[in-house]
């Protein structure tokens, strides 16, 4: 299990304090360029490749925040998505990743790790 370490900006016309209390607003501080390095991050322990497997469907929930510290964490939901081109089945599961993130000005830093759940 390894750690991905991504920056998010917060816009000039946001509000944080409005920003962590609604997870949809908040979610939209993942750029394409930060989907990009979790969706490799995940994917890339990923035991079965099979179906080219990718992210989507990002959403954040559990937004927690410490204004004291400037501190807090957040749930990343997604699906991994797979497509067989040999039979025309997709398959979908969903997962999440917890990231804790320190807050300074206009930037998040936040720094989660993903748990392959595997039952067997």
């Amino acid at each position: 299990m390894t750690d991905i370490s991504i920056p998010l900006t917060i816009t000039g016309d946001s509000n944080f304090e409005s920003l962590r209390n609604d997870p949809i607003q908040f979610s939209k501080l993942l750029g394409s360029e930060q989907q990009r390095l979790i969706n490799d991050h995940v994917v890339g322990q990923l035991d079965d490749q099979d179906g080219a497997p990718t992210l989507t469907d990002f959403s954040i929930s559990n937004i927690l925040f410490d204004r004291m510290t400037l501190k807090g964490s957040f749930r990343l939901h997604f699906k991994i998505s797979r497509q067989f081109c040999c039979s025309d089945i997709s398959s979908c599961q969903t997962d999440y990743m917890d990231f804790n993130f320190t807050k300074e000005d206009k930037k998040i830093y936040a720094t989660g790790s993903y748990t392959l759940w595997t039952i067997q």
